[in-house]
């Protein structure tokens, strides 16, 4: 679980396709990454873990102050609702924390494992708060995923559909 110690961006994934839907109508999908925030009504401190986001997942790429769609991006810009989760589903099980969650989960016959030791683990470099925002993080992008779900009540990572 040593991977789990690289942060994730805190964006919602609506977000990212937000960004790449604007990049896909922008000439070559391409734009001044600082001229995006208007547009997408988003400020600075939304923007850039929006694109950090986008880069982890391999969607967008930062050269020169411009950002632009990667051929993966203006996929998953292109796709309905159904495919964007097929698409981005093994791309979202590659980030750090949640393959971990992924791996945990597959080493177990019952498809749940606890959250405790994933929490203590982040904690070794985060604060609680923090921990427990990573936490979330993963937990909403695994669901738009259907890598994994969370059960609240047993305090539980649950594997999902596609994992």
């Amino acid at each position: 679980m040593a991977s789990t110690l690289q942060p994730l961006p805190h964006a919602p994934v609506v977000m990212v396709f937000g960004l790449l839907e604007l990049l896909r109508e922008a000439p070559g999908g391409r734009e001044d990454l600082y001229k995006l925030g208007g547009p997408l009504g988003y400020e600075l401190d939304d923007l850039l873990p929006v694109t950090e986001a986008a880069k982890q997942l391999g969607l967008v790429q930062v050269v020169a102050g411009d950002i632009e769609l990667t051929s993966e991006g203006a996929e998953v810009a292109a796709a309905d609702e159904p495919d964007r989760k097929h698409l981005l589903g093994p791309r979202l099980a590659t980030l750090p924390l949640i393959a971990d969650v992924l791996q945990a989960l597959g080493a177990r016959a019952d498809g749940r494992v606890g959250k405790k030791a994933f929490r203590e683990l982040l904690e070794q470099k985060y604060s609680p708060g923090e921990a427990e925002k990573q936490i979330t993080t993963a937990v909403d992008w695994a669901r738009y995923g259907e890598l994994f779900d969370f059960d609240p009540d047993a305090e539980e990572f649950v594997r999902g559909t596609l994992a």
